[in-house]
């Protein structure tokens, strides 16, 4: 070829979207003159040249052309060179076809390209004046928008395709003709069969038909370069991959759907034309029937066939839409939808989009296992193929523990169908199978074989019947999308494979009860706190503590862990958290928290099987699990919730531990624990070391007894005082003094004691120092016996007796109140006093007195005094009338 060509005396621009043969014959006939000398001039090399055919010529320029046969063109007939490459297939590249530039040729076996061969619309040639536009030489083309119309595959008379090969050179070409040379002697040379392809007649489609609609949106696709309607709106993609699409549902509709079945999803008239017969002097009868679907249809109608309906389904709004449609197709094709694997896909083309895949899987899903739907991640708007690596699977392993994360497992925990024991390791199992092909063994084994393939498939399957389910699975997959994309705090592998046998030792677990007023319990409890300690580090459940024995009790174990959210307290969490922050320190592990979950943000439109534990009120169940017996229960009933939902927030939130009144063995606890808190070792020795306070003087002054304040010395290592030289240090007292006071006044030692801010113990050593004898222990000794006795003379003779205990001046005014009541129940009732306490105390009046007072009331007679009654009744009035202080 020439390096320059000369101008062309005469110019012709092409039309829009022409093709270059179409141009160049234009030309041609412009100036009458033949298309080979065109050609020459142009500097192509004319077929029937001799050796033209050793220097590799391609068989149609209208395919591709060089850049200097570019620039030559477009010098000659003052053409631009970009508008003169667009009039090329090249120009399609990519976009609906595949050039192979070394070959000079389309790949016929990509995107349904035609190596060569053009349908065409007899009413546009005649509008045109016999021009062909390059459109038509795809095999996406089969219908005319314009003139509503099939476009025609072959010349009517000759029954041979169009411009399958180029035209003549040695003629000027004829507008609206068929090129094909005759058949046999006789015809024109080379001039073609010589048929006005203007007459041809093709059928009519109705305004709006699903024919010129499917066509209208391959249009769109390829000039646009991107497919984003249907299913593709939301994840567009280019548009070889679109087009693939339909090249691929299309090709199985025309391999292996039975023709019964097209009368049932196209048109009747489409029907019809798919399953008329070609002519049988057509060259397309031969070709109809080889491979249908893997290259481009010969037939027109094959094509609007199969693209109308692959257009169809990838025209629903979803890929859950789309995959119903497709489920028909598949059904129709194969008896048993079951027969059909996942990856069958595969063998449908290459360049698929991802949204395909989506469809094809969203069609085989009401046929997959659980494990399976997880696998494909067929609820999320686009299902996906197993695409995770075997790395990235290990990679994921060490972000996840053994067991759910706790708040996680409350959520996907239904009522009364799991145990969360179960079901949290599966759960975790499962986070491995998304979007691999990991097994559900290996699975398991990546995280510590705490469960086994078949115990993941059970639990998979019961979760599999419940409603929620479908969201749940949605749950995991965002999770398993975040711990592939996010780092996370905690590496779990490592966290397995620590030494625990020094986890929480005996003396530790001492030290921490003491410190925190918790009551250490039996061996059971320590075993317990370990293994939550265990779980909490590690991730593992807590069988697998090192020492467990699954043989010791194991029902009463876990009904006893069960409870420890009610046990545990806030200071016991803050030791124990302390105490596993230390363990990893010792570890060398300084880099991580002791726990750490993903984020609950992820579930915040899901609706899970179940409750959230975000929604319980903290203060209220709090206090719920202080008044009954069974407290979790009770409480999970009281709020409407799960008994794990309302452990787990025990676990974050422990509740403040119960009041003293409650429990005498807690209450000794919980008073040492205040203790401490309010007396540190340092104020304690402050009191009883440099001040030389005595434990009742510190007791009087901090309110605890003087047992706490021993027992805190004790654990303070501080030694207590003891014996008698030792009790001058603690304030002196003068014999005289002692004498009047508790000899003549007869005052008690205990209100001696606290007079001078000492013990009672040591005002008895003051005593014994001044040979002082001191009087028995009793009811005669006590202060307010001796109180009483000295009342005993103001009072009258009736009332001696009963003044003999305390508490006889309040028996003798709730007397009264009974005596002017009709019974003693409401007597007690205006008392507040329950009738049962009020009747012991007249009963004790009665025997003081040792006569009745009372008529108790019968059926039809009220309560009345004795005689004995009235007397008493009158002489306590006269006493309070005088105002005598009662003792």
């Amino acid at each position: 070829m020439r390096l320059q060509a000369r101008t062309l005396p005469i110019r012709l621009p092409p039309l829009p979207g022409e093709a270059l043969d179409s141009w160049l014959e234009a030309v041609a006939r412009r100036m009458d003159t033949t298309l080979g000398d065109v050609l020459l001039h142009l500097g192509f090399p004319v077929r029937e040249a001799p050796g033209n055919q050793s220097r590799g010529m391609p068989t149609d320029w209208t395919i591709m052309l060089d850049e200097q046969q570019t620039m030559a063109i477009a010098h000659a007939t003052g053409v631009a060179p970009e508008t003169v490459a667009a009039l090329t297939l090249a120009h399609y590249d990519r976009r609906a076809l595949s050039i192979n530039f070394e070959r000079q040729s389309v790949n016929r076996w990509t995107l349904w390209g035609r190596g060569s061969g053009s349908r065409y619309c007899p009413d546009c040639l005649r509008d045109s004046g016999g021009r062909w536009p390059l459109v038509w030489r795809l095999g996406w083309a089969f219908a005319c928008s314009d003139h509503q119309r099939m476009l025609a595959d072959c010349c009517p008379d000759c029954g041979r395709i169009l411009r399958s090969r180029p035209r003549s050179g040695r003629v000027v070409p004829r507008p609206s003709v068929c090129g094909n040379p005759p058949f046999g002697e006789g015809g024109v040379r080379s001039g073609g069969c010589g048929f006005d392809l203007t007459q041809t007649r093709t059928p009519r489609l109705a305004h709006g038909h699903p024919v010129l609609i499917a066509q209208e949106h391959l249009w769109k696709i390829i000039q646009s370069g991107t497919a984003s309607f249907g299913v593709y709106e939301v994840s567009p993609q280019p548009s070889a991959m679109a087009l693939s699409d339909i090249r691929a549902i299309g090709g199985r509709v025309l391999a292996d759907l039975p023709s019964r079945e097209i009368p049932n999803l196209v048109p009747a008239d489409l029907a019809d034309m798919y399953l008329a017969p070609d002519e049988p002097t057509s060259q397309l009868a031969g070709r109809a029937a080889d491979r249908p679907g893997f290259m481009a249809p010969p037939r027109g109608v094959n094509a609007a066939v199969a693209a109308t309906i692959a257009l169809h389904v990838l025209g629903q709004d979803d890929a859950h839409q789309a995959g119903e449609k497709l489920r028909g197709l598949l059904e129709a094709m194969r008896d048993e939808l079951w027969q059909i694997s996942a990856t069958v896909i595969d063998n449908w083309g290459r360049g698929l989009s991802p949204v395909l895949d989506a469809v094809h899987l969203a069609a085989l899903a009401p046929t997959f296992r659980p494990s399976d739907r997880l696998r494909y991640c067929t609820v999320t708007a686009m299902p996906r193929h197993r695409r995770t690596t075997d790395r990235q699977i290990a990679r994921r392993a060490r972000k996840i523990p053994s067991t759910f994360w706790p708040a996680w497992t409350a959520r996907f925990t239904p009522t009364d169908v799991l145990y969360p024991r179960v079901l949290a390791p599966a759960l975790a199992g499962s986070l491995l199978l998304i979007g691999s092909r990991t097994n559900l063994d290996s699975a398991c084994q990546l995280l510590g074989s705490v469960t086994d393939g078949s115990a993941l498939s059970y639990v998979l399957q019961k979760l599999d019947d419940q409603p929620r389910w479908p969201d749940a699975m949605a749950a995991l997959i965002r999770l398993a999308d975040y711990l592939d994309a996010q780092d996370t705090a905690i590496d779990y592998q490592r966290r397995r494979q620590l030494d625990y046998s020094r986890l929480l030792p005996h003396d530790r677990w001492k030290d921490i009860c003491r410190h925190t007023g918790t009551l250490p319990g039996s061996g059971l409890r320590e075993r317990i706190i370990r293994c939550y300690l265990f779980q909490r580090i590690s991730g593992l459940p807590p069988e697998a503590v090192p020492g467990y024995d699954p043989t010791h009790n194991e029902w009463r174990f876990r009904a006893e862990s069960a409870r420890f959210a009610v046990f545990q307290t806030p200071e016991l969490s803050a030791a124990l958290a302390e105490e596993a922050q230390t363990f990893l320190t010792d570890q060398r592990i300084l880099d991580e928290p002791v726990v750490w979950q993903p984020p609950l943000a992820l579930l915040a439109d899901l609706e899970l099987p179940g409750p959230d534990p975000a929604q319980i009120d903290v203060a209220h169940l709090h206090q719920l699990v202080h008044q009954r017996k069974n407290p979790l229960q009770h409480a999970a009933h009281t709020l409407g919730t799960s008994f794990e939902a309302v452990r787990h927030v025990l676990e974050e939130h422990p509740a403040p531990a119960t009041p003293p009144t409650k429990n005498a063995a807690r209450a000794t606890g919980r008073i040492r624990f205040t203790a401490r808190q309010e007396i540190p070792k340092d104020t304690f020795s402050r009191f009883y070391l440099h001040e030389h306070r005595s434990l009742a003087q510190i007791s009087a002054l901090t309110g605890f007894s003087s047992s706490i304040l021993a027992a805190l010395a004790r654990e303070y290592g501080i030694q207590l005082r003891d014996g008698p030289q030792d009790y001058k240090r603690c304030g002196s007292v003068e014999r005289e003094w002692l004498i009047e006071q508790y000899v003549t006044q007869r005052r008690t030692l205990p209100d001696l004691a606290q007079e001078k801010g000492m013990s009672t113990s040591n005002m008895a050593r003051w005593a014994h120092a001044y040979k002082i004898p001191l009087r028995p222990r009793g009811g005669g000794s006590h202060d307010m016996a001796l109180r009483v006795n000295d009342q005993v003379g103001r009072t009258p003779a009736i009332l001696h007796k009963a003044l003999t205990t305390r508490y006889a001046w309040q028996r003798l005014e709730h007397f009264l109140t009974v005596a002017a009541s009709p019974t003693l129940h409401e007597a007690a009732l205006s008392l507040d006093l329950c009738p049962s306490s009020l009747a012991a105390q007249i009963t004790r009046l009665e025997q003081d007195l040792g006569s009745p007072l009372l008529e108790r009331a019968a059926r039809g007679r009220p309560m009345q005094l004795t005689p004995f009654g009235s007397r008493v009744a009158e002489a306590v009035r006269e006493l309070l009338a005088e105002e005598m202080p009662p003792s």
